[in-house]
């Protein structure tokens, strides 16, 4: 036979026989490898697969591929995978390269991994989640890949998960007489919350403090840590995120105090912002925080803001570095999440009263309240724009006054009216108890009112966008992945607890407790409700919060990707644990975490122990605790919002005083008191504190 001819008949032969069935050893080790959950003992038998003799030479070639796939996926970045997708489209990742053949046994090993990461970039990133085609194209392909899955190796639980299939962790507690349905429900939450805390505490956090998911990503996880770590004190909790935050601020590009690289406003302030406000809360002694929240003040007046053609403060735009606004025309907006970078300065704000801070940040707000009163460029009055446009000041956006973003633009859904709102509203709230002036009121008061109309009439139809029954629609307390948009609520049950005020009582009502926890009958029956339909999500899929997370800023995000309509930030499709309203329960704030306004702090580990904060003004508080261990208990109340003066404090178990050994509480100013106790076992008690001379 001619040589040429020889060589071919070699390659159709190899062709013919590189992905024939695998050896009997090389099958067994296979199914051993699909079917186990434990990613470290997949990588481990790859390498003993990738290893045996009876492998043919494409076999052992894709199979050693694999290996050193697995292992990158045990020890590199969450994302690693991502690196080789830069630039490419969305789609791009479903055709990843694994280095095996799609006709190959070890295909279906693949599609474990492809799964999943089509399944975290459609639950991280908001515009494939936003967009229908992109959307639909993520959720089908990952199905399919995790089908191709299941059928081939049928105990592999994980992707039966990801399928829809339900898996229960954890233990049950027993219940406890005498305990209240609140409390009982909290408890466990809270406790499978710090649960899964610890386990990425043990198998991720690296030595630098870091959690694999990347600075960027890895800073966001303390917010729905905040129910555990700032509702109360666990020391390896606690100890966990002082090492990354501390970590954290002390990387190069914070050396100035601010990042030293320009982008959007949402990433260019993470940095400080997710971590100077866990150290405040944390460490409020450590005046190294404090100054750091009034140095940013000095970015903000330097830098950040200017006067605009109506001689009003406004950002120039909302990408900028600690030295430089952005230049471009498309960024020049002052938009809404603009406050997200001057959160620990309110914090210091709160806490020093410094009049020059405090006149920076009024002057911006005075621009916004100025803003909210006319109806501009299509914007009704009474609405907060979305944002304003650089140097003109006019409410406008990209794409009519509601989008600073244009549709399919980077990080378009995040800005899209109403964004961040009750970050801005809750900033004319602060404004309004720091300086007394009635002024910062008028938008809470003018969307209070739009919202109340509507819910009296709704609009029927469809809502044109950017009208005034759309934006008293967009203001509803949202119950999706976007915790912190719309809800209006929040802020104003913030302003109702700090000042006792009954003006918006009748729209707090309206809006359910989940968001305003109330005490009354009806308030703690859709409480209850609200916990339960949380506790059910939280006692399945611990995979889906621990080993699958690749996003580490989607942690409690697992569940949108279950929804079966591809409608992923609706509420009928994101039953997420409610961790916000944990935090709500337990600290007596109002709204999320990231501004924290807690009334007390518990200094006590979040372990058989429940806690409902029920009155959080600045001249009294008041609490429900229950603990359920069989001994007394010592606690530690750290109260956190009281204003300066004398109070007395007092507990009663189950309708009865309790002596206390410290019934007066002195509250000094810039400082936290802590108030010690004997919690009874097993009896509901309430504390109170409020003015000696009441």
């Amino acid at each position: 036979m001619p040589p040429r001819l020889l060589t071919l008949s070699v390659a159709l032969l190899l062709t013919a026989t590189s992905h024939a069935e695998m050896p009997k050893d090389a099958a067994v080790l296979l199914q051993r490898a699909g079917n186990t959950d434990d990613d470290r003992e997949r990588q481990t038998v790859l390498g003993r697969l990738a290893a045996l003799g009876s492998l043919n030479e494409t076999q052992r070639k894709e199979t050693a591929a694999l290996a050193e796939f697995a292992r990158k996926w045990n020890e590199s970045g969450l994302k690693f995978y991502g690196a080789s997708m830069r630039g490419k489209p969305y789609r791009a990742l479903g055709d990843y390269d694994f280095g095996v053949a799609a006709d190959s046994p070890l295909r279906p090993l693949c599609e474990l991994y492809r799964g999943r990461m089509l399944a975290w970039n459609l639950i991280e990133n908001s515009n494939v989640r936003t967009n229908p085609k992109e959307a639909k194209w993520f959720k089908d392909e990952a199905v399919a890949s995790f089908r191709r899955v299941a059928g081939a190796f049928p105990k592999n639980t994980v992707a039966r998960m990801y399928l829809g299939e339900a898996l229960p962790w954890g233990t049950i507690p027993a219940k406890v007489e005498g305990a209240p349905e609140w409390a009982t429900l909290q408890r466990e939450q809270l406790e499978r919350m710090a649960e899964i805390i610890r386990w990425w505490i043990t198998h991720r956090q690296r030595e630098n403090g870091e959690f694999g998911g990347g600075w960027g990503d890895d800073c966001e996880m303390w917010r729905w840590w905040s129910s555990v770590l700032l509702g109360f004190e666990d020391p390896q909790i606690v100890a966990a995120q002082l090492k990354f935050s501390r970590a954290a601020v002390t990387r190069p590009h914070l050396k100035g105090g601010f990042n030293t690289e320009i982008t959007d406003v949402e990433h260019a302030a993470e940095d400080t912002t997710d971590n100077l406000v866990p150290l405040m809360v944390l460490e409020p002694d450590n005046e190294k925080w404090t100054k750091w929240g009034l140095r940013l003040g000095d970015f903000m007046r330097d830098v950040w803001t200017g006067r605009n053609e109506r001689d009003q403060v406004q950002f120039k735009s909302f990408y900028f570095s600690a030295t430089e606004a952005a230049p471009q025309p498309h960024r020049a907006y002052d938009v809404l999440a603009d406050v997200g970078a001057l959160h620990p300065a309110l914090l210091a704000w709160q806490k020093t009263g410094d009049e020059k801070l405090g006149a920076q940040i009024c002057a911006w707000l005075d621009t916004w309240v100025d803003a909210t009163a006319r109806a501009e460029n299509g914007k009704p009055a009474g609405i907060l724009p979305a944002s304003l446009h650089w140097p003109s000041g006019a409410a406008n956006g990209a794409d009519g006054w509601w989008q600073p973003v244009k549709p399919g633009g980077y990080m378009h859904s995040y800005y899209i009216w109403p964004s961040v709102i009750t970050e801005l509203t809750d900033a004319l709230m602060l404004a309004h108890v720091m300086t007394g002036k009635e002024s910062y009121l008028a938008p809470l008061r003018s969307m209070a009112a739009i919202r109340l109309k509507y819910l009296k009439n709704p609009t029927k139809g469809v809502l044109k966008p950017g009208t005034e029954p759309w934006c008293a629609d967009q203001l509803a307390p949202r119950r999706n992945a976007n915790s912190n948009t719309g809800g209006l609520v929040k802020t104003l049950a913030r302003f109702k607890a700090l000042t006792g005020t009954t003006e918006f009582d009748e729209l707090l009502t309206l809006e359910g407790a989940e968001f305003v926890i109330r005490t009354d009958a009806e308030g703690r029956k859709e409480l209850g409700t609200a916990l339960r339909e949380s506790l059910g999500a939280l006692r399945v899929n611990f995979p889906g919060f621990t080993s699958e997370v690749r996003s580490t800023d989607r942690c409690m995000r697992f569940v949108q990707f279950l929804v079966q309509d591809y409608a992923f930030d609706e509420y009928k499709g994101v039953m997420q644990p409610k961790h916000e309203l944990l935090y709500r329960m337990a600290t007596g704030d109002k709204n999320a975490p990231r501004f924290p306004q807690m009334a007390v702090r518990w200094l006590t580990p979040p372990k058989d122990i429940a806690a409902l904060v029920t009155e959080a003004s600045t001249t009294e508080f008041k609490a429900e605790l229950f603990h359920f261990g069989k001994n007394s208990r010592e606690v530690q109340a750290e109260l956190r919002q009281l204003k300066p003066g004398d109070y007395k404090a007092s507990l009663m178990v189950e309708g009865k005083p309790v002596d206390l050994a410290s019934a007066t509480v002195k509250i000094e100013k810039g400082r936290f008191t802590r108030l010690p106790f004997s919690l009874p076992s097993q009896k509901l008690a309430t504390l109170v504190v409020e003015s000696a001379t009441k």
